[in-house]
């Protein structure tokens, strides 16, 4: 990538998951270090092919990281195979991704799009997707490279914390354990999902849905898209703002969330992680998580509560 090229970067997280919008908040941080100018952002919902030609006519279309690279959380799956497909003469970068297929006509179908594309690139977050994706997609170039939130750098705690343990426990179809079967030293502690504020709360929704409203207007769309990137960047900071908020009440943090484990490290905080129903978890900590001063991976929830009665003791 060339320092100033115009890039597009598509998908972008319109939902209260401060993972996601980690991710979008350290890949412009990334591209913003290469001298690459994002000229064109946009959500599902938002996308427009000719507001995207007007704003990047020529440079490439980077399509959001995460852990959605699959037939789990489908719909973005098939935003990506339609933007693949209608984009043949563009250079496109999916960036870092975790991979699961469980579907075979859903991955026999991705296989035939991406096949067709002559200038596609994957980067696969962790070293098995890298190795699954080579040989699933062997038409495209895939390369393995770091989950993209990284890229936000140290984080500074918002507040000094004032309990033990952050509990941040998933509620989606990834937890592998209910919070009900919890051991009771964790079952005590303050257990959250990612959320924000009641205040910000009721600014998000009527943000959101004006958005979603006005963009259904072909018409609009182009004379929309400033005010759509500004407040997609608020909302980002909204959310990560708040995310930090929540892990900095604990001296700990123990949590089956990928992305609460990558803040907590950026926080300068210690993380005990607990596997997801992908092994996202233990695979990128197994890769470079690990890497990073008081980073644990327990074998369960069970396993997690010995590992931080110990570290706060």
């Amino acid at each position: 990538m060339q320092h100033g090229q115009s890039v597009a970067l598509l998908d972008y997280p319109a939902h209260f998951n401060a993972g996601d919008l980690l991710i979008y908040q350290g890949t412009l941080s990334y591209l913003a270090r290469m001298g690459a100018s994002v000229d064109y952002v946009c959500a599902l919902h938002t996308y427009d092919t000719k507001v995207l030609s007007a704003c990047v006519p020529e440079g490439p279309l980077l399509l959001n990281g995460g852990g959605n690279f699959g037939d789990r959380w489908f719909g973005y799956q098939k935003f990506r195979e339609r933007v693949i497909a209608e984009h043949p003469e563009r250079k496109i970068v999916q960036m870092p991704q975790t991979i699961e297929f469980h579907d075979d006509a859903a991955l026999a179908r991705a296989q035939r799009i991406y096949a067709q594309h002559p200038d596609l690139t994957l980067l696969m977050r962790d070293r098995r997707g890298y190795e699954l994706a080579r040989e699933l997609f062997p038409e495209n170039t895939v390369v393995f490279c770091a989950d993209a939130a990284l890229g936000v750098g140290r984080i500074a705690p918002s507040a000094e914390p004032t309990r033990d343990i952050v509990l941040l426990k998933r509620r989606d179809p990834e937890s592998v354990q209910s919070a009900k079967s919890l051991p009771a030293s964790l079952a005590s502690a303050y257990m959250t999902d990612w959320h924000v504020s009641p205040a910000d709360n009721a600014q998000w929704w009527p943000t959101t849905l004006g958005l979603l409203l006005l963009n259904k207007l072909p018409g609009v769309r182009s004379r929309m898209y400033p005010l759509t990137r500004r407040a997609f960047d608020w909302q980002a900071d909204m959310v990560v703002d708040n995310a930090v908020a929540i892990l900095s009440q604990g001296r700990l943090v123990v949590t089956d969330r990928l992305h609460a484990g990558i803040l907590a490290v950026l926080m300068g905080k210690p993380v005990v992680l607990v596997d997801n129903a992908n092994k996202k978890v233990s695979r990128i900590h197994g890769d470079y998580l690990s890497n990073f001063p008081d980073t644990h991976l327990a074998e369960n929830f069970d396993h997690a509560a010995e590992l931080a009665g110990q570290l706060v003791s």
